[in-house]
């Protein structure tokens, strides 16, 4: 029994470190890409044909309407919160986000609602928040990224109310049952010439399925599509468009993307 508890305390421990080495890899890689990130950030702050989709969604939603207390975690600049903050005005928005940086970016980006949004630094593997704290949760553009996307799904799952809503967009296979676990090196980035790697995962629902059963009453994914083109020219990392047959297909560095908007009520 004693060596049994000794292996299950050491794996723990592994898992603790391989954890923090991998949020640790996913904050250098932001750093190294700083001045990317906060361009990016500021381009954001424009409503997105994705942001416009999620809108759409809410617009009969009563959970969101009704919200007191709304989370937006991983919230990078602060934009998701700034439009939703425009059409709930009477909520309280918490806006966390592992990285100082954007914490500092997304209270600059949104100081006309400082009365009514709070910003924290935290890891969304581990959220400083009690079980059931929030009446609906955002988080946008970053399941695809983790390393271990299934226990940041979980912590949502926890910090959320029980007929409550959470909304985070991603990628995701919705014609295989297959899922696609990918590291790229993006070289026109620093991080990338610095061999650090970004994660480009895709989701199928039957793992959304496993993930999420037994936890919440019901789930659906919106599949986003997009009639408007979007153009890029770069070498690296960035969504373009194009048209095959009567579809806008939505292509990153000869990558597919299978954009999605994940609806689940606890």
């Amino acid at each position: 029994m004693r060596n049994i508890l000794s292996v299950m305390l050491l794996n723990q421990y592994l898992e603790n470190i391989i954890k923090v080495f991998n949020m640790d890899e996913y904050k250098k890689s932001l750093r190294s890409d700083i001045g990317k990130t906060k361009e990016y950030y500021e381009k954001s702050m424009m409503k997105t044909e994705q942001q416009k989709l999620l809108e759409k969604l809410l617009v009969y939603d009563e959970v969101f309407h009704q919200a007191k207390n709304i989370a937006d975690i991983a919230c990078g600049g602060g934009a998701l919160s700034f439009h939703l903050a425009h059409i709930n005005n009477a909520s309280d928005f918490t806006l966390v986000d592992y990285m100082q940086e954007s914490i500092e970016i997304s209270k600059k980006n949104n100081r006309k609602f400082s009365d009514k949004f709070s910003f924290s630094q935290g890891d969304i593997y581990n959220l400083n928040y009690s079980d059931n704290c929030f009446d609906i949760v955002f988080c946008w553009q970053t399941l695809s990224w983790l390393e271990n996307p299934k226990q940041a799904l979980n912590e949502l799952v926890r910090v959320v109310k029980s007929g409550g809503k959470i909304y985070l967009s991603s990628l995701f296979n919705f014609n295989h049952d297959v899922d696609i676990y990918s590291k790229v090196y993006d070289y026109t980035r620093e991080s990338g010439k610095n061999g650090i790697a970004t994660n480009y995962n895709t989701y199928s629902q039957f793992t959304v399925n496993k993930w999420l059963e037994h936890q919440v009453q019901s789930f659906k994914i919106h599949q986003f599509s997009t009639s408007v083109p979007f153009e890029y020219t770069g070498k690296g990392l960035g969504t373009y468009t194009k048209k095959s047959e009567d579809e806008l297909m939505q292509i990153s560095a000869g990558m597919l993307m299978n954009w999605g908007i994940l609806e689940i009520k606890k």
